[in-house]
């Protein structure tokens, strides 16, 4: 982790107010792992925190951020310019552990992304590729899916959930994952990885009870400080306690929460 000053080198707007944007920094590039998240400063005075936003993939150099619009600080984002400037903390906070050889699972991987929570879970199925992996991704509608062709060029199965019907499975993502998972069989450590809001990690939780063999990983979206642990205005209740988002985290065993 370091600070450093990192240039736009890309900003595409991926749907209304969704946008990818791509920062050219070997350092970056190099030291970051899927999970992980940078802390970026909004140059506006009106703004004194930074920005925490998930690592969503790292191809020839270039570090890419996915965010969705949402406040005064990634309005300002989604406006910069190639060749802008940027204040930047990271790679921080604890990633996905997916130190496993993905070419001998004979079963899934399973990633389920909810909305913008697809934001890291793209970096992750990069270092997955070459292996089964099961991608479930939910929205309230097909307008707001994201990033279905990407996973499926890195050899995802793609599984799609919509609220109002409009593409895929009707409903919840968690009912789609349900139905799904009591179609394979399972071994120890059956590997689980998912992305959204907290009601979608408390259902998936309540799901798992039937699972205990899979292993699940949650990232938690949550608004921070400092970034690096000291104003401990991020944390989140564990059963061991309260932990810091962007230092425990922002990635949690499911277990160790719900």
């Amino acid at each position: 982790m370091r600070k450093e000053k990192v240039k736009v080198c890309s900003l595409k707007r991926v749907k209304e107010d969704i946008f990818l944007l791509g920062l050219k920094s070997p350092y970056l590039a190099k030291n970051s792992l899927p999970g992980q998240f940078l802390h970026i400063k909004i140059n506006k005075q009106s703004l004194v925190l930074r920005r925490p936003l998930s690592i969503h993939r790292v191809e020839k150099g270039i570090t890419y951020v996915l965010f969705k619009v949402r406040g005064e600080g990634t309005r300002f984002l989604s406006r910069l310019r190639k060749g802008s400037t940027l204040n930047i903390i990271g790679p921080l906070g604890r990633g996905f552990n997916f130190q496993f050889s993905i070419s001998n699972f004979q079963f899934p991987v399973i990633l389920v992304a909810g909305g913008i929570g697809v934001a890291p879970l793209l970096f992750l199925a990069q270092r997955l590729r070459g292996g089964k992996v099961w991608v479930f991704l939910g929205a309230k509608s097909k307008e707001e899916i994201l990033c279905r062709k990407d996973f499926q060029k890195l050899g995802g199965q793609v599984f799609i959930a919509t609220e109002d019907g409009s593409l895929g499975f009707k409903g919840k993502l968690t009912h789609l994952l349900k139905e799904k998972l009591s179609t394979i069989s399972y071994r120890p450590l059956t590997k689980m990885y998912a992305c959204g809001p907290v009601d979608m990690f408390l259902e998936i939780s309540k799901i798992l009870k039937k699972y205990p063999q899979i292993d699940c990983q949650i990232s938690f979206e949550q608004f921070m400080g400092c970034g690096i642990g000291v104003c401990r205005g991020c944390v989140i209740k564990t059963k061991q306690g309260f932990k810091r988002v962007c230092r425990e985290g922002p990635v949690f065993n499911i277990k160790e929460v719900f």
